[in-house]
């Protein structure tokens, strides 16, 4: 990874996410970039007598002292060479926002907090973090408000045993060597799976030839309630983050992972969720 993007509303929901963000730029040598997005329109709404142009740059220059001055309330940023770099952008949906910087700027990770400051905004229209998971060609690290993680000795990923848990896999190992992480592999079969455990096996025989990365284990469960195995096996694995891939319905596991799952999984804040979605493989 050379380059992280962490987005913030300066909310203390989002205190967390950059201060992962630091964590994963110091350790893995990447820039980091800090970006606030926000809406002229619901900015200024009680100044609208103003020109335009003048609201757009007040807005501007207000939105970039209120960003610095979060990040030297949250960061370490003594090392003048050290310091994100600070984007402030205008667009009335958040999430796009975000999206077109991390695409300009090439990022290869994106930190978001689980929820924002706008109440009403994260129940009625679906919070940021969720609308980035759905449509961003990056991944996406969504982190609960009340995060500790300063370490990632341990990454969980739950597998549906497809290709394309396998491009997931790869990507993690690629920093999770920098932090010497574990990487346990978890899946959940119901009983009317069939054959879950030889797919197990051909998944090992494919992930050993396609993955370097040593540090990975393997989990089989077996349950009808996905979503409450899988949150015991997060606390017995004392899991620093759990990774998942956006799927969209029509996998080979009928009724298993269910597209769904990843927000479900967002909306328990257990741990920090790291999200796939098959275009930020490359797949379709």
């Amino acid at each position: 990874m050379k380059t992280i993007l962490c987005a913030t509303d300066y909310s203390d929901n989002s205190i967390s996410a950059l201060k992962l963000a630091e964590v994963f730029c110091k350790k893995l040598g990447a820039d980091l970039h800090i970006i606030h997005v926000f809406d002229i329109s619901a900015t200024f709404i009680s100044t609208v007598s103003l020109a335009y142009a003048r609201l757009e740059e007040t807005a501007f220059n207000n939105h970039r002292e209120k960003l610095v001055a979060f990040c030297w309330t949250h960061l370490n940023l003594k090392d003048e060479n050290k310091r994100p770099v600070i984007h402030v952008v205008e667009n009335s949906i958040e999430s796009d926002g975000i999206i077109e910087k991390a695409e300009k700027i090439k990022a290869d990770l994106i930190l978001v907090g689980m929820t924002g400051s706008n109440i009403v905004k994260d129940l009625f229209m679906g919070s940021t973090a969720s609308a980035l998971i759905e449509k961003s060609p990056v991944p996406v690290l969504s982190v609960p408000g009340n995060s500790k993680v300063t370490e990632l000795s341990t990454i969980v990923y739950a597998t549906a045993f497809e290709e394309s848990d396998i491009l997931a896999i790869e990507r993690i190992s690629a920093f999770a060597s920098a932090f010497n992480s574990k990487i346990k592999l978890i899946h959940v079969s119901t009983k009317k799976e069939y054959a879950a455990e030889d797919q197990m096996q051909w998944f090992k025989e494919m992930l050993k030839e396609k993955v370097a990365y040593k540090n990975i284990s393997f989990e089989f469960r077996q349950s009808d309630d996905i979503l409450d195995t899988l949150k015991t096996y997060l606390i017995e694995a004392d899991a620093d983050i759990l990774a998942m891939l956006e799927r969209e319905g029509n996998t080979l596991i009928t009724n298993l992972w269910h597209f769904d799952l990843v927000k479900r999984m967002k909306l328990e804040r257990l741990v920090p969720l790291l999200s796939f979605h098959k275009k930020s493989l490359g797949m379709s």
